[in-house]
């Protein structure tokens, strides 16, 4: 029993103990739940039986709790009927709570093997297996298949898993936040993650990481494999990550007067942060975007975006052909504006390259753009915001302070825009929009035909998590086009309490859109 992906004989000897799981390579786990509503839903699990014995039939149940709960519930235990290979064990559950997170494992006995009263497994295990009426430990969130239920005004998430390279090892596991992607061909995609540490590996990493590999519709990547740092050439095996964005030089801190961030007795430090990318029309490269920061220590804060940089990056070569850096503060010590701070870049059939950004005070989600011709994009008088300089029609300026919002009614903590043409069913951009700073599991989405919109609100979600660990709650909401299909959005948040101890990491979801 237990199978996902690949046929195998007495599957369940592979899960007998989580050593020799890993040695045989098993990669049994229960599935993706569904038909979730707000009080019940259909759990699933792949499992195989090869009825080599009549004295220990193959039986299998779920166990299930809602996140918190002591105690485990169970479903009815069901004879599994002998087969060559894998088959969907399916049952439904009932009396669930709305807007709740569940957690869920395969359990079962049976063949040669596995003795009763049986074993459990979640999401391949990760590395976990557990006996009946045990719960995993919880800051794994792989050991369990995890989904939360719909409400009168959020629609049902389902947890697909941890974004993993093959580096990202049980015995020395990788922390980081970020998780943009970019598809930079019709197999292969960039993923760019921020801050970095491994454990038994590198120091911190504060200037991002990146890793590359092949994607599947609506699976989350573990096989990813880590990228050197630029300009040397991809290397596959490599069992750590490396600093991505070139070295940050010349920022300050906040200070009034300011001294060189980094210095002896600042308490800070230069880092660079991914705020997104896009690949570029007709070529196999991407255009990635970030902001040079200067991180102070303890209470000294905020943390100034200094400086903004965009840059033609080629996976092939893990090169960075050209540099742009459009925006710098001045005084660098105040940090660039909200406004300038353009992400989300979306190539639009016009000949401009768009910019989806927020802001505060007033909540606004704003729009930017520059032409498509490289030749512009270190030019800040390039650049026109969408916005009213005037206090009449909103229309292309260069007033950066007048923007005008896109979307009304949120607070835009956090912005996601893409191009979705590639997923089908006639949809073109998508936002997901984090729009409550206060509720850091929240978010809506939105769709429009163009970057101007007008933005349509589409269904409401809170992710599969119970976003807590560390200083922080659930942040880095991003959408993934290449994983997502005209019916399901896939997106991705960093999860602070998933591997706690090693400093959180980034998960994958779904939402029916």
């Amino acid at each position: 029993m237990y199978f996902a992906h690949r046929p195998a004989r007495r599957v369940l000897a592979c899960v007998a103990v989580a050593a020799l799981l890993l040695a045989a390579g098993c990669t049994g786990r229960a599935t993706l739940p569904t038909a979730i509503t707000s009080t019940s839903a259909t759990l699933h699990a792949q499992t195989d039986c090869v009825a080599d014995t009549t004295t220990n039939p193959c039986t299998g149940w779920f166990q299930y709790w809602a996140e918190g709960a002591t105690t485990v519930l169970t479903t009815p235990r069901v004879t599994v009927n002998a087969k060559t290979g894998p088959i969907d064990f399916n049952q439904a559950v009932t009396g669930l709570t709305p807007d709740t997170l569940y957690h869920v494992q395969f359990c079962g006995f049976g063949d040669s093997n596995v003795a009763q009263p049986g074993l459990c497994i979640g999401q391949g295990g990760g590395g976990v297996v557990t006996s009946p009426g045990v719960q995993p430990d919880p800051a794994n969130f792989s050991a369990t298949q995890n989904f939360r239920t719909a409400s009168a005004t959020t629609t049902a998430t389902v947890d697909i898993g941890r974004v993993m390279s093959t580096a990202d090892t049980l015995a020395n596991p990788i922390g980081r936040d970020g998780g943009h992607s970019i598809a930079y061909s019709s197999s292969q995609a960039l993923w760019l993650f921020g801050d970095t540490g491994q454990r038994n590996g590198p120091p911190f990493l504060a200037l991002g990481t990146a890793a590359a590999g092949p994607y599947t519709v609506g699976v989350a990547p573990d096989t990813l494999s880590e990228l050197p740092r630029p300009p040397a050439p991809p290397q596959p095996g490599l069992t750590s990550p490396a600093n991505f964005f070139p070295v940050v030089q010349g920022l300050v801190t906040p200070e009034d007067p300011p001294v060189a961030c980094g210095s002896a007795g600042s308490a800070s430090y230069a880092a660079a942060w991914i705020s997104g990318g896009a690949r570029i029309p007709g070529t196999g490269r991407a255009l990635v975007i970030w902001a040079e920061i200067c991180v102070t220590t303890g209470e000294k804060r905020p943390w100034p975006v200094e400086r903004w940089r965009m840059a033609d990056y080629d996976p092939a070569t893990n090169r960075f052909r050209t540099f742009f850096t459009p925006f710098v503060a001045n005084p660098m010590r105040a940090g660039l504006p909200e406004t300038l701070r353009l992400g989300n870049p979306v190539f639009g059939n016009d000949g401009f390259l768009y910019f989806l950004g927020a802001k505060r005070n007033p909540d606004t989600i704003f729009a930017a753009r520059v032409s498509a011709d490289p030749a512009a994009w270190s030019d800040p008088a390039s650049y026109r915001w969408w916005g009213s300089p005037d206090g009449g029609p909103a229309q292309w300026t260069t007033d950066h302070t007048s923007v005008v919002s896109l979307v009304t009614g949120v607070q835009p903590w956090g912005v996601y825009a893409a191009d979705f043409s590639g997923v089908g069913g006639g949809r073109k951009l998508a936002m997901m929009v984090k729009d409550n700073y206060f509720d850091p599991a929240h978010f809506r989405l939105y769709t429009a035909d163009s970057p101007l919109g007008p933005w349509t609100a589409g269904p409401a979600g809170r992710v599969p998590d119970h976003c807590r660990g560390g200083p922080f709650g659930c942040y880095a909401f991003n959408g993934h086009p290449e994983l997502s299909t005209a019916d399901t959005f896939v997106y991705s948040w960093f999860s602070p309490g998933d591997r706690l101890a090693d400093g959180g990491h980034v998960r994958l979801g779904t939402i029916a859109w």
